[in-house]
């Protein structure tokens, strides 16, 4: 990440590869995989070209990004639910176990709850969540984050799956040999996610997911915007998601920043929108970072805010616009930085609506947002590598109120399907499928590939 001061960040990394994935899984997951498995450390610590360490405490600790910051292991359970690759997931599993097991064993205090080292370990750098810092080192041990907990839960949910997959009888035949007990690895890690899912909970205070003060024994009266990570991570309870609806709406702040100004921050709230059954709200969110980002990307020339056409940026800003001073948001930050590419993750998984259930099953459930409904207009997208198949999804604005969609799906060449897979069976090109529906915006079918038939 970043062109001008190489390094290497989990976080940047797992949300690029992410991004990358839309394009050329293949390689994507080679990326993350190679990530994991070349780092010297188990928490993946930040590090420059030169091999010296980016990130480190005022009292020494070498720090690395933790879970709750792009949310790494859950993009790359998005790769192996579009890939289906086992053989990829057999490597990458004990490195992202002992990712997750360091974290239980050096970054949790007395009493159980995941503590970071400094901000800058939370990837939220010196923010007003953590207390006064003098810098991004500052020991802030004291404070155990909620969404911290949230991703623990996320994060161990997921390896207990993943374990589960690996531990399957039609695992045996892979040439990776390991001596994990998958079945015991399974039970362990659904056991972290439960005990974490619970102190997740147990942070619900007066209407808010809150963070705590050990130290001076006290809940934080601040709301975050990534407070709401446990309605992505899938820790919050009917309830709390029932009383937060209001606030995809109108977002809290993230330490003083906008909420669509970060892209983990924007990631954490569009992803608990669709968690909170809210397509709708999720899209206008997506389309609202978008929007900002493509306005500058796709411009022939530099803009007024000194945004390089067809570059990515840090973050974005907030400008006043118009007569009666609007906001809006501009490209900021540094050029080239590691995920400026996160538009087209929100484009295609919460405009278009096309979500990864499994190698073999997608949902498509388009929800564009009001600004696109332009009737008789056509959106598509083609060539979407989907495991060993590809897909074309064109979307048309019936009304207002609703879409026509046709899904298109064929395998893959020999030569992509066999990379894909890691295997030397020949896979020759299949017979086109076709499937057209019409729905509700916010709604949509799960089909089963290649056959495009729908499941429940």
């Amino acid at each position: 990440m970043q062109i001008q001061a190489p390094r290497l960040v989990l976080a940047e990394a797992a949300m690029d590869t992410l991004f990358l994935s839309y394009a050329n899984p293949e390689l994507a997951a080679e990326v993350i995989l190679g990530h994991f498995e070349s780092a010297p450390h188990p928490n993946l610590p930040c590090m420059r070209e030169d091999g010296s360490y980016n990130m480190v405490a005022d009292d020494g600790q070498v720090c690395g990004t933790a879970p709750e910051w792009g949310f790494p292991l859950w993009c790359c359970d998005c790769i192996m639910r579009r890939t289906g690759n086992l053989h990829w997931l057999r490597r990458l599993y004990p490195k992202a176990a002992a990712y997750l097991r360091w974290w239980l064993e050096h970054r949790t205090d007395e009493e159980g709850w995941l503590v970071y080292a400094c901000s800058w370990e939370s990837g939220q750098d010196v923010s007003s969540r953590f207390g006064p810092q003098q810098t991004g080192g500052t020991i802030i041990e004291h404070v155990r984050p909620v969404d911290l907990q949230a991703s623990m839960a996320q994060g161990a949910a997921i390896l207990a799956r993943w374990a589960a997959l690996l531990g399957d009888e039609s695992a045996d035949s892979f040439a990776i040999e390991t001596q994990l007990d998958f079945a015991a690895e399974a039970a362990w890690w659904q056991q972290v996610a439960d005990e974490f899912t619970v102190k997740t909970r147990l942070m619900w205070q007066d209407g808010w997911f809150r963070d705590y003060d050990a130290a001076a024994r006290e809940w934080s009266s601040q709301q975050d915007t990534m407070h709401l990570a446990p309605v992505f991570c899938g820790a919050a309870g009917r309830g709390h998601i029932e009383q937060l609806r209001s606030f995809f709406a109108q977002p809290p702040m993230h330490s003083g920043w906008t909420p669509l100004s970060w892209p983990p921050v924007v990631m954490t709230l569009v992803g608990a929108a669709a968690a909170a059954n809210m397509p709708l709200d999720a899209a206008e969110l997506a389309y609202r970072f978008i929007d900002a980002a493509y306005r500058s990307s796709d411009s022939r020339a530099v803009d007024q805010h000194g945004g390089i056409p067809g570059v990515t940026r840090e973050y974005h800003g907030v400008v006043t616009t118009g007569k009666w001073g609007a906001s809006d948001y501009v490209n900021a930050g540094i050029e080239g930085y590691g995920w400026g590419a996160v538009s087209v993750h929100l484009l295609l998984r919460y405009v278009l609506g096309v979500r990864e259930e499994e190698a073999d099953k997608i949902t498509v459930a388009p929800a564009l947002p009001q600004a696109l409904r332009r009737v008789g207009a056509v959106y598509r997208v083609e060539a979407l590598p989907w495991g060993d198949y590809v897909l074309g999804i064109a979307c048309t604005v019936r009304d207002a109120k609703g879409y026509t969609v046709r899904v298109r799906c064929e395998r893959r060449g020999m030569e992509e399907a066999t990379q894909a897979i890691e295997s030397e069976e020949v896979r020759q090109p299949g017979k086109e499928q076709i499937c057209e529906w019409e729905g509700a915006w916010g709604e949509g079918r799960t089909l089963l590939l290649p056959q495009l038939t729908t499941t429940s």
